[in-house]
């Protein structure tokens, strides 16, 4: 090989290694530069979560259930949730369908103007004894469309019209709980919470249910649940009136969350 193409091949050579280096040290430097930035929003996080903890650890003996919501239904006519939101309020239930057919007929308004405030909100369906749990599930799945945030859906068990004075046998009250009960956690990807008041709970949902978060009717807050079981709701009171809620010309479903502020955010 003559000098000339020995020189060559040495530039050359030179150049490709010049290459490469310069190839590895881009590559040191993005690999820096992704761990600086994953440093920093690590420490943003951690700040933002102690920030939230230390604010938001608010149990106190004179405030136990310091997180207040409220449950609706058209019943309540028109209503300003940036209102309830300044009021205070940061959660809502609200009434969805009934059985395989019923929509509640303000439900669309009210899923939409409160997912524009900070109340986090959530849907609930009231179940029938006299349709399957697999139309009742349809029900609601079609009229109920996912929020990022939104709470668990809730199952309303309760009794109504013939079942107030001849209650429905376990057996078939469980049959349709448990399809529609399957059927939402499948679509939304949340356990469902039961609602139900202390007599249903006792007598057809304790024992049969214990993965489900409960909450509960009690005019009185209960420490806890008959069976021991903690409440994750309590609904203590039907007549609490807001000018936020029909201009204060009607009643207002009154409920707590059984923990602190920064439980609240942590939950579900």
């Amino acid at each position: 090989m003559s000098a000339a193409k020995r020189r060559s091949s040495r530039s050359r050579r030179r150049r490709s290694a010049g290459r490469k280096g310069a190839r590895r040290q881009r590559k040191k430097d993005m690999i820096l530069a992704a761990a600086v930035l994953a440093l920093a929003l690590a420490i943003v996080l951690i700040g933002r979560n102690l920030y939230f903890f230390a604010t938001g650890n608010d149990v106190t003996d004179e405030e136990p259930y310091p997180v207040r919501g409220v449950d609706v239904s058209s019943y309540q006519l028109d209503i300003d949730w940036e209102g309830l939101e300044d009021e205070g309020y940061k959660f809502a239930f609200i009434k969805a369908t009934e059985g395989s057919s019923h929509v509640d007929s303000m439900f669309e308004y009210n899923w939409d103007e409160v997912n524009k405030t900070g109340i986090r909100a959530g849907a609930y369906h009231f179940l029938s004894y006299d349709t399957s749990g697999r139309r009742q599930a349809a029900n609601f799945i079609e009229h109920v469309d996912k929020k990022w945030g939104m709470l668990p859906p809730v199952v309303d068990v309760e009794f109504y019209g013939k079942y107030i004075e001849k209650p429905p046998k376990a057996s078939k009250l469980r049959k349709v709980l448990n399809r529609v009960l399957a059927e939402l956690e499948d679509h939304y990807g949340m356990r469902p919470i039961i609602y139900t008041n202390s007599h249903i709970y006792s007598t057809y949902i304790s024992g049969h249910y214990d993965d489900y978060d409960v909450w509960i009717s009690a005019h009185e807050i209960p420490e806890e649940l008959g069976d021991g079981k903690q409440w994750t709701f309590c609904q203590y009171s039907f007549r609490g009136r807001s000018d936020s809620v029909a201009g204060g010309e009607k009643y207002v479903d009154l409920n707590v969350f059984n923990g602190s502020s920064w439980e609240f955010r942590k939950y579900n």
